[in-house]
């Protein structure tokens, strides 16, 4: 998954990535954070960053014994499904301060907004 690393790819959190080991493909990706963490520290997918490292991690992949890369792919993909990850944003929405949205919509009452102005004319 060979990545520019730019702006645009600073916080992409690629879905593709734990896809492809789940089909029992093999990854070479550049250093995006969220692949880096937790996927290349654990040796789920190698890391390569510019084109030499990337075509070295390539290679290696093709000389790495599969059973038991496959072995931790299945162990780490199993703790994953959309479920958990609903359960987690579900229980951190619930734990939000109920009071917090209410002293946001006061403070933002309370302020002093310009008047508002004519739009400008869109003569042809």
């Amino acid at each position: 998954m060979p990545f520019a690393l730019n702006e645009a790819t600073r916080f992409i959190s690629p879905t593709k990535t734990p896809e492809f080991p789940a089909a029992g493909v093999p990854v070479v990706c550049t250093p995006i954070a969220d692949v880096v963490r937790p996927y290349g520290e654990r040796g789920l997918v190698e890391i390569g960053a510019g084109t030499e490292a990337f075509v070295s991690a390539a290679e290696a992949l093709l000389r790495r014994p599969r059973e038991e890369w496959l072995g931790r792919v299945d162990a780490h993909l199993s703790a994953m499904s959309w479920d958990a990850i609903w359960a987690e944003m579900d229980g951190a929405v619930r734990s939000l301060d109920r009071t917090t949205p209410r002293m946001v919509l006061k403070a933002a009452a309370r302020m002093v907004l310009p008047k508002a102005t004519a739009a400008p004319s869109r003569a042809l």
